[in-house]
C-alpha cells in the first residue's frame, strides 16, 4: 500500500468525519435555538465556497512546487 493511497484515505475519514459533525452541529443549533436550517444558508453557501478556494489553493501549491513528487516517489514500495 503507497503513502499516496493512505494520504488519500486519511483525507476522505477526515472529511467524513467532518460532514459528521457539520450535520450533528446544524441539529444540535437548530434544535437549542429552534430556527430553521434556511436561516443558515448564507453561512453554509460561504462555507462551503471558502473550502472550494482553500482546495484549489493546496492543489494550486501542490502543482506548483511538484510535492506530490517529492513525498510520495520517496515511498512507493510502503
Amino acid at each position: 500500500m503507497s503513502l499516496k493511497l493512505l494520504a488519500q484515505l486519511s483525507h476522505f475519514i477526515t472529511m467524513m468525519f467532518g460532514i459528521a459533525l457539520g450535520i450533528a452541529l446544524c441539529i444540535l443549533y437548530q434544535y437549542r435555538i429552534g430556527i430553521f436550517i434556511e436561516d443558515l444558508t448564507l453561512f453554509v453557501i460561504f462555507l462551503v465556497f471558502l473550502c472550494g478556494v482553500l482546495r484549489a489553493y493546496t492543489l494550486f501549491l501542490w502543482k506548483k512546487y511538484h510535492l506530490d513528487s517529492k513525498i510520495f516517489n520517496n515511498y512507493k514500495d510502503l
